[in-house]
Parts: structure tokens; sequence; C-alpha cells
């Protein structure tokens, strides 16, 4: 049985951490470490993990200061053991059959990457809406994609991290990490950067996690991300000639132009999607050319054919 790393960042989570650790304990997979990484908790976060690592050897704790779930994370990855890695959040459930379903697929496909579905629930843990995703990604079950189909037919720009299943040696060969502070979309940076290493990339339609939606969730409206946009946009154009990361970016210079239009605090992140979008028409037109050259040549194919024809008669 191969060995999956948990990595759960913690930061004042003690309202929901407890039914959280339950779901990782009721596991029906059992070859599993939790790597529970209190990101400088001040309340009794660090007790509930202390309480539960007594009572299973398999969970670790490693305490640091505040730093934000990029570095968290990070500092989860350099501690992992298994083979695979699988990232939780703290006031969610991770249901019963993930990690076997999960693994199963991995183990018995040689996937680089295992993703599956979650339920949006509330906070006393029942289904709020139907995730219609769910049901338009049915048809990709079973079969190996590609990154660049797996990224727009499977994900469908959504990049959460526990509905899926990584490899650790991907991770280390390629040198991928969290970026460091990032608040806002580090999910869907780390996740675009796995996939263009990724080559056998898996769907399984099932519900293993329980995303938590409640009254207090901080929402972007309420604050200033342009920073973490700015990183983003700058760690992800080192690569834009890659189609994914070209049509990441351009989502990411439309967000730049909806927070543009309700704030005056993104200045810089503005100035960055200016320079991007004549790239991004530079990269039309030349499709474009390439088109109409196409076009031309089986013109010039079909001109050359009549005449043919004509001299025959």
């Amino acid at each position: 049985m191969e060995l999956i790393s948990i990595i759960i960042p913690i930061y004042n989570a003690e309202r929901y951490l407890r039914p959280c650790l339950d779901s990782i304990l009721q596991q029906t997979y059992s070859n599993w470490e939790l790597i529970a990484v209190d990101d400088g908790s001040v309340d009794s976060s660090r007790n509930i993990l202390e309480d539960y690592a007594r009572r299973d050897n398999r969970i670790k704790i490693i305490s640091k200061v505040n730093e934000g779930v990029s570095i968290a994370r990070n500092t989860g990855l350099k501690f992992a053991k298994g083979t695979y890695v699988y990232f939780a959040d703290a006031d969610d459930l991770v249901y019963s059959h993930a990690l076997q379903t999960l693994v199963t697929c991995a183990v018995q496909h040689e996937a680089t990457m295992v993703k599956a579905d979650f339920k949006a629930i509330d906070e006393q843990d029942e289904e709020i809406f139907v995730n219609k995703k769910y049901y338009i990604r049915s048809k990709y079950k079973g079969g190996a994609w590609t990154s660049e189909k797996f990224y727009h037919k499977v994900l469908m720009n959504e990049y959460f991290l526990w509905t899926c299943l990584f490899r650790i040696d991907v991770i280390r060969e390629n040198k991928l990490y969290f970026l460091p502070y990032c608040r806002l979309m580090e999910d869907a940076d780390f996740m675009i950067r796995y996939l263009m290493v990724a080559n056998r990339n898996f769907y399984v339609q099932e519900q293993i996690y329980g995303y938590r939606k409640y009254a207090t969730t901080a929402t972007v409206a309420t604050k200033d991300y342009s920073t973490d946009l700015e990183a983003i946009f700058n760690h992800l154009f080192l690569y834009h000639n890659n189609c994914i990361v070209q049509n990441f970016l351009s989502r990411i210079s439309m967000s730049v132009l909806e927070l543009k239009r309700k704030t005056d605090r993104t200045e810089n992140l503005w100035n960055l999607s200016v320079n991007y979008f004549p790239y991004q028409c530079a990269r039309i037109n030349a499709n474009l050319g390439l088109f109409v050259a196409k076009c031309c040549l089986i013109l010039n194919k079909l001109i050359t054919y009549v005449i043919y024809r004509l001299d025959r008669i």
C-alpha cells in the first residue's frame, strides 16, 4: 500500500478542526500520515492537535509562526514521506472513501494526477447546492487526459486542491511550490504549474470532500488582492508560451479589469495586464495570419485543380 501524506494548514481553526480530524481518522484507506502545520494559531487549535496526536501516531504536528497558507503547505511538503500528497483544509470534511478512491485510480493507471469532486456544505454538514460541473464532467471519467484537455474539460476553472491527489516525485523533481504570502488563487498557480509537467491525468466521478461555506467566510470583494494577483501573474508569465498558461493569464487579465472597475488600488497589476493584452492580441493576430495563409494555400490548390480539369476538357 502506497503511503499518502495528508497536509493540512491550520490557523485558528478550533471551531471545525475536530470534525475535520475525525473525518481523516475514518478513512477506509489506512496507510496515511497527517502533517498538521499549525501556522501560529492563538486559539485552542494546538491543544486539539496534541489531543489527536496522542491517540494516533500517524498524526504529526509542525508548529511555526504565522506566515500564511502557502508557506504552511510548503512546510508540509518538506516533511512529506508519502508517494502521494493530498491537501485538505481545517474547516472541511474528507469523506471516508476519499483516499481509497484517489489512490486506487492513481496506482491502477499510473496516473500523474487524479481528480474527484466535492459537495458544498453548510455549518450542519448539509449540502447547500448542487455542483453542476460534477454532472458535466461525467463524460470524462476513466480516461487518461493530457494536461490541456484536463485543464479545459475537467478542471473547468476549479482549482481546488482537496479534490486531487498529487505525486510527490513530480512536485520535487520539478521544484514546485506554493507562492509565499499569496492569499488568493495560490492553489490555481500550483495546479497549473503541476499540470504543465503532468502527462497522465484522470477524473473519478466521486464526491470525496465536503467544502464548508459559512457566513464568516472571507470574500474577494472585501479585501485588496492586487499584490497576490501580481505575484501569480509574474510567476506564470515566464511560461506564457504554454497554452494552459496563456488561457489562465487571460482570465487573470479579465479579473484585473473587474477589480479596476471596483477599486483604484490595482495600479501595478493594471499596468501588467495592459502590457499582457498586446501580447495576447499579437498571438491572436499570428494565429489569424496562419489561418489566412492556410486558406490561401487551400484556395491556390483548388484553383490549380480547376484549371487542370478545364485543360482536360
